[in-house]
């Protein structure tokens, strides 16, 4: 199959990553830096991706309208070709400076194969307290830092109320069980409408019961997969396959108009800004509301996944010093305040900051603030060096199990002795 095929090839770019990025940083042999020959400052090239580039921009141009020793260069590559450049721009030794890192399980890879620079020595001589990173950032940096959080993602329900009130509900304003939210799935289901969509190929459930992938009893893995696949088999959530060939494009069944496919959709919060930007042009012809990701039975309310997007120094700059001095801007207030004046999420938060974002946000309720800055939500992925690998290979399995081609003994078997091989 198609996907067996993509995560070949990713697990072999990756040992070609270890290669070379643990020979250090060699020449570069294209200057991606523009001249200024008025200009004494340092240049940096800084690698992102397209998807981040409207709150990005405003906080790169704050800096280097303030620094004196910096200028940075931001050079987006599309999402969907993102971690594949970054990957080469390694095994070729290609020169830059910075890189947005999309989520602990790469920042633990680029990390364990050697790739990113340890910047413990300039956060402790800068004085920068990280305890207002919180646990998940202590978590992923036993070992050293290699990298400052400048953004988080939590997970939620997007809810399509003009559906709601069709069939005369109100937008539920307490918390939900997942076997609640399953049969207000149903009701919502009917002429068209399917109650909800599942958006990434996340797995809530697991994360919500303390799982993850590299769990050695499996059970509740199991059980996040069955999870998924009851959703879908009720009739009440769009068709995995149908959501599977649409790819990152599934969310505009929610989202774009008539706007009468999907009642509630499973995504993150970097839909918030999406979503305000695309109502406020008439692109989206709905206001949403938001709910709370559903819950397992007895488990604490606003328990979501979470999680984190790092700045990194590339083994490859010749400049980490500058590159600290920019990173630290962006993962404290003055670059966290311009990153959420755009609506978005930012891992370094204060009172002013969290203020900045609720009004950016333009909610009608404080739903989104209980979402957002819960005590009960959860790690999104664990720190290890082999996470993504081994997450990679559940979602192959899982795909497999969706679409009908095995059942939940065959991919559990196959998940299993498939992790267990790449684990040796």
């Amino acid at each position: 199959m198609g996907i067996k095929r993509l995560v070949a090839m990713s697990l072999a770019v990756s040992m070609v990553l270890l290669t070379a990025c643990g020979g250090g940083g060699a020449k570069n042999g294209e200057d991606q830096n523009k001249n200024n020959a008025s200009s004494s400052k340092v240049k940096l090239v800084f690698y992102d991706w397209t998807d981040e580039q409207a709150y990005l921009d405003p906080a790169v141009e704050a800096y280097n309208a303030q620094s004196e020793v910096a200028e940075v260069e931001v050079v987006y590559f599309p999402a969907t070709d993102y971690a594949e450049k970054i990957l080469s721009s390694f095994s070729s030794n290609t020169e830059f400076d910075i890189l947005g890192v999309n989520g602990i399980s790469y920042y633990g890879d680029y990390k364990s194969k050697n790739c990113l620079q340890d910047i413990s020595s300039y956060v402790k001589d800068s004085g920068l307290d990280t305890s207002a990173y919180g646990n998940v950032f202590e978590q992923s940096n036993q070992d050293g830092i290699y990298g400052l959080p400048y953004r988080q993602s939590v997970w939620l329900l997007f809810v399509n109320e003009e559906l709601l009130k069709k069939k005369g509900m109100e937008v539920p304003g307490n918390q939900l069980t997942w076997a609640e939210y399953r049969e207000l799935a149903k009701k919502l289901t009917a002429d068209g409408t399917y109650g909800g969509l599942v958006g990434m190929d996340n797995f809530v459930y697991m994360q919500q019961m303390g799982g993850s992938v590299m769990d050695k009893d499996t059970a509740i893995i199991r059980q996040s997969l069955e999870l998924w696949k009851s959703l879908e088999e009720d009739g009440s959530h769009v068709p995995f396959a149908e959501k599977l060939e649409l790819g990152q494009n599934a969310g505009s069944l929610f989202t774009t108009a008539p706007a009468s496919k999907v009642a509630m959709f499973q995504n993150g919060t970097w839909g918030v800004a999406s979503y305000n930007s695309k109502y406020e042009s008439g692109e989206m012809p709905f206001k949403y509301a938001v709910m709370p990701m559903p819950i397992p039975e007895g488990g604490k309310e606003y328990s979501a996944p979470s999680g984190m997007n790092f700045l990194s120094i590339s083994k490859t700059s010749k400049h980490p010093a500058e590159a600290y001095d920019f990173i630290k801007f962006m993962c404290t207030y003055e670059g966290a305040s311009r990153i959420a004046e755009k609506g978005t999420l930012t891992a370094y938060s204060d009172d002013k900051v969290k203020e900045i974002y609720l009004k950016a946000v333009k909610q009608d309720t404080d739903t989104l603030a209980k979402i957002v800055f819960s005590e009960n939500n959860v790690i999104e992925q664990i720190y290890d060096e082999n996470y993504s690998a081994v997450e990679t290979i559940l979602k192959e399995e899982m795909e497999l199990y969706m679409i009908g081609e095995q059942d939940i003994d065959t991919t559990m078997k196959n998940f299993e002795e498939r992790r267990a091989e790449y684990m040796k």
